[in-house]
């Protein structure tokens, strides 16, 4: 069992509602017909209402991407005894033998479709925002190189966005989502600036990399100076880089420079992912804009493990597995579309 009665992971770490009903999720994925799951989980269910909303909300999101199969969706039980029928959100060619949806009944379609409803709308929202403030953007696995009006060069990374600004005394570069690496031309009367999130990186001609990841902003440089401004505390302060420094500012705005190997920086170009004793859960955020799906890791220990390697991001569940491995971990291909990691 992944939690205890009280919700508690192996650690002892309290789990949410929500993870609880992930982790049912996958138990009834790997074992349908087991009694001991089956009562566990009717149990678990009755137990408090909002364990009832959260595998409703578990249930229609994993849904909403092709995600759930018919043995789910059973266990709502006798009260959900309506005829099963393909569904006609999910194209053909992602239903495959026995992933249906089963018509739900209208009580709990007057309670839930709101709520159901604006989750979804704010999970895919911002994506269609995102393509309506951007000039370029790249797919999951995607990589893209663009020369912009100077000359300078930007390679995207996967699941990235950038906006482009040029005017005559300034050139600017909006990173809204992802990664990208700068090739800047060198151009004192035009300052070349990067903004991404709480950070503007300033410079004249140089080599450097930007990434956007779970509230964080993160610059590498390679070659040359730049100047990362802060912008995220009342009191916005800057540091200049040299070659092999980098520097991040944190969801908390914490501002932190460090020493790296410059000839490791913007490895992902060539689809290497490059990991110094970094903790699994940093490393699998690098991957996700690789993989054309959803990544779920739901043991919270295992992420916090510390890992050193090298991993083929062009093949997100090699790579997976490779990184998880040795730490006990264990990865699980739902669907072509969902990979859950425990």
């Amino acid at each position: 069992m992944p939690h205890g009665r009280e919700g508690q992971d192996v650690s002892g770490k309290a789990r949410t509602t929500q993870e609880q009903a992930s982790d049912w999720l996958v138990l009834l994925h790997d074992a349908p017909e087991d009694k001991q799951v089956q009562e566990g989980f009717e149990a678990w269910l009755d137990a408090e209402p909002q364990n009832a909303l959260a595998w409703v909300d578990a249930i229609d999101a994993f849904d909403a991407i092709g995600a759930v199969g018919s043995e789910m969706e059973a266990h709502w039980g006798n009260a959900n005894a309506a005829p099963v029928r393909q569904s006609k959100g999910i194209p053909p060619s992602r239903r495959g033998r026995g992933w249906v949806r089963r018509s739900l009944p209208s009580r709990r379609a007057q309670i839930l479709g709101g709520p159901i409803a604006a989750a979804l709308a704010l999970w895919f929202a911002p994506a269609a925002m995102l393509h309506v403030r951007s000039d370029y953007t790249t797919a999951a696995g995607e990589l893209r190189t663009l020369q912009l009006a100077d000359g300078s060069v930007v390679r995207m990374g996967p699941g990235s966005a950038i906006a482009v600004d040029y005017g005559k005394d300034a050139r600017r570069v909006r990173l809204l989502a992802g990664e990208a690496w700068f090739d800047v031309t060198h151009d004192p009367s035009a300052p070349f600036t990067v903004d991404a999130g709480e950070i503007s990186t300033v410079v004249l001609g140089t080599s450097f990399d930007v990434r956007r990841s779970g509230g964080a902003t993160a610059v590498s440089l390679k070659r040359g100076r730049v100047r990362v401004v802060n912008h995220g505390t009342a009191s916005p302060s800057s540091r200049e880089l040299m070659p092999g420094q980098w520097a991040r500012v944190g969801a908390d705005h914490a501002f932190e420079v460090g020493q790296g190997n410059p000839e490791l920086f913007g490895a992902w170009q060539a689809g290497t992912l490059v990991a110094r004793d970094r903790p699994i859960a940093e490393v699998i955020e690098e991957l996700r804009p690789w993989y054309d799906g959803r990544i779920l890791l739901l043991n919270s220990g295992l992420g916090d493990r510390r890992v050193d390697g090298v991993y083929n991001a062009r093949k997100p569940r090699n790579a997976l597995d490779a990184l998880v491995s040795d730490a006990g971990g264990r990865v699980r291909q739902i669907t072509p579309w969902l990979i859950i990691i425990s």
